[in-house]
């Protein structure tokens, strides 16, 4: 075994990573005790809670207390004190996401280094790097100070100077005031279902001796808001109460092949609010930042950026480009009506073949059009795709990209565009139904507790990933088991009731 690749195992990983988490700097002096549990101690006590599946941290703080799991938690993650849950989450709580984050880095060297990455190489020595959000925390009372906040039975009043013969744009539960110069004052309500209703005002009182003989133009600004508490008084009565969500999303992106199920996670990007933010963070945000940081970390890997068709706008693309990454983009005739309708109206390229299996693909596709009618300058290449498998079951998919099509790498191009469900299916799916326990409320804390929790949960996924595609004992031992989570009640089971002296003998 070569020395990159013996870090490849558990006993390696985690080794990597205690040696991360020991240069982070605890973000106040221990409080004065006999024997001040180290900080180091607390995050990998946490990754184990993660790595060995417990559902929760009450469960966890319950088994310490035998000395077999204090012995087991040395010798396996080398935690040299065991906290308790609520010290575990205070201490946890101070760090910056952002610490953890370097561990992933570390890894993800050892992971070139074992030469594991050229197994990944797609399409002119590229990877796959699809992307997408996921939530992992949400409540209607429990959050803290980073928590993004989704309002429910909120109303929005506009005023504007002619109603639009489409609506689809507002929100839903909008009142329109409508006044141009030669009408009265008109009041309209986009409901529920996106439904336009002429609403009397006549209803509400002390409204029309506002509005009246008043142009839009004249409105005072406290006019302005006493129309829109009479209106908002109004919508209370058929809907009572304003009810919060206060949840925690994260950006997630990963390296992976269209031909396997392993799939390389990199540090997850939080969607939190940050310090001095009214509005929240969105997942466009954060996936800009999570692009910009991979690229930092990783100056010379080729890249192809995979997302969906809410990623196939000039802004996102432009940045993809100016960190040099190429994409392969989800476009919908709904979301992108000039695209569509140009392609319809150009000299499309055609093309069909047929795979061993009986699969029929057939192609249509132009390079160099443009995008939307809003930059004539910017250009992309399509791709339309039909699937047809041999028992009639047919599929429907689209891209843009800015890989040149041609026949000879038209079949590469579509399965990489669909490989972006691996992010969702491989990645998310696995993390909330195989006892990952992701959506789980470990601890929410005030400050970061449930975004470093969420962290150390993907890097203990990482670690589960990297073993299964390098690790020739942990590939036996899941062989065994006809499911990974079967796999994962075997191991805690045997955590907690015998001693192990090493991850080699309990595998």
């Amino acid at each position: 075994m070569t020395t990159s690749r013996k870090y490849l195992s558990a006993k390696g990983l985690l080794g990597v990573i205690r040696d991360e988490f020991k240069k982070i700097k605890p973000p106040r002096e221990p409080v004065a005790r006999s024997k001040p549990i180290p900080l180091t101690d607390c995050l990998m006590s946490a990754l184990a809670v993660f790595g060995l599946k417990f559902p929760s941290l009450l469960k966890f703080d319950e088994e310490k207390n035998v000395e077999i799991i204090k012995h087991n938690l040395k010798t396996l993650y080398q935690v040299e004190q065991t906290p308790s849950d609520t010290y575990m989450r205070e201490h946890c709580d101070e760090i910056d996401p952002g610490e953890v984050r370097k561990a992933y880095k570390k890894i993800f060297a050892y992971i070139q280094r074992g030469k594991v990455l050229e197994e990944y190489a797609y399409l002119d020595n590229h990877y796959l790097l699809p992307g997408d959000g996921t939530g992992f925390f949400s409540s209607n009372q429990v959050h803290c100070k980073n928590c993004c906040v989704k309002h429910h039975n909120k109303c929005c009043i506009k005023f504007i100077l002619r109603l639009p013969d489409k609506i689809s744009h507002f929100k839903k539960n909008t009142y329109l005031l409508v006044k141009n110069p030669k009408q009265l004052w008109e009041l309209y309500f986009i409901n529920h279902n996106k439904q336009k209703i002429n609403i009397n005002m006549d209803s509400m009182d002390g409204l029309q001796e506002i509005l009246l003989d008043k142009a839009r133009k004249d409105l005072s600004s406290s006019e302005k808001i006493r129309i829109k508490e009479i209106i908002t008084a109004y919508y209370r009565i058929d809907h009572p109460e304003e009810q919060v969500t206060y949840y925690h999303n994260m950006f997630c992106a990963a390296i992976v092949h269209p031909d396997k199920k392993i799939v390389l996670p990199f540090a997850p990007e939080p969607i939190i609010k940050t310090d001095g933010d009214t509005k929240n963070d969105c997942e466009r945000n954060a996936s800009k930042r999570l692009y910009a940081d991979t690229r930092r970390e990783h100056p010379h890997l080729k890249f192809i950026v995979v997302e969906d068709a809410l990623a196939s706008n000039v802004p996102h693309l432009t940045d993809l480009k100016a960190l040099d990454m190429r994409y392969i983009i989800g476009a919908k005739p709904g979301d992108h009506k000039f695209l569509f309708n140009l392609v319809d109206a150009s000299q499309c390229a055609e093309y069909c073949h047929e795979t061993e299996d009986g699969t029929t693909h057939c192609y249509r596709y132009i390079n160099q059009i443009q995008l939307n009618k809003s930059h004539s300058d910017f250009n992309v290449n399509f791709l339309e795709y039909w699937e047809t498998k041999k028992n009639g079951d047919k599929q429907h998919f689209s891209w843009i990209t800015d890989i040149n099509i041609t026949n000879e790498n038209i079949y590469l191009i579509m399965k990489g565009g669909r490989s972006n469900w691996r992010i969702e299916n491989n990645t998310f799916n696995t993390l909330k139904n195989q006892n990952y326990h992701f959506s789980h409320n470990f601890g929410h804390g005030y400050q970061n507790l449930s975004t470093v929790f969420g962290m150390l949960m993907m890097l203990a996924f990482l670690v589960d990933q990297v073993q299964e595609l390098c690790c020739q004992l942990f590939q036996k031992a899941r062989a065994k088991f006809k499911s990974r989570t079967s796999l994962w009640d075997k191991i805690r089971g045997m955590f907690k009731e015998h001693l192990i002296e090493c991850w080699d003998d309990l595998l």
